[in-house]
């Protein structure tokens, strides 16, 4: 994770993981492909509904966190390769829980992603691996919007 092993992660880490900025094209976009339900996906249903107007699919808000993951941890990863460091295997993820959507996304919302590691061992039935758990956010201007905690692999 991050080019890091696990003796490099510690507890209570935070890693910034950079933001994405919704839009109507793209919550149109997801809405359509993904969640086309009418308070996501129809003009009328939105507009009469409890929002009054497009608000972000979940998921979508979730996605763009992956997004962001991904993107700083293979930046990261790159950095460290140029540097002559070699990287560990990237890790698996062993999945998700607790998701909630605090508050609406809108069109014209930037939403800062972080994660915060909560947790780690090693594990005895893969001892070149270990596992760590993170609390995963999404803020916008420094008000919690979606959580969500995670697990993944990380290389000894």
């Amino acid at each position: 994770m991050m080019g890091l092993r696990h003796d490099e992660i510690d507890v209570g880490r935070v890693f910034e993981l950079g933001s994405y900025d919704f839009t109507e094209a793209n919550m149109a976009s997801f809405a359509n492909r993904f969640a086309p339900v009418p308070m996501h996906a129809d003009e009328g249903a939105m507009a009469a509904g409890l929002f009054g107007k497009r608000i972000a699919v979940g998921f979508h808000v979730c996605s763009a966190w992956m997004a962001c993951f991904v993107r700083t941890n293979m930046d990261a990863r790159t950095a460290m390769q140029a540097k002559g460091i070699d990287m560990p295997e990237p890790g698996a993820g062993f999945g998700l829980g607790n998701i909630r959507w605090l508050k609406p996304v809108h069109a014209g919302d930037r939403i800062g992603y972080r994660c915060t590691i909560t947790f780690k061992r090693v594990l005895n039935s893969k001892p070149q691996w270990s596992m760590i758990s993170m609390l995963n956010e999404g803020l916008r201007d420094g008000q919690l919007v979606m959580r969500f905690d995670s697990s993944m692999l990380v290389a000894r």
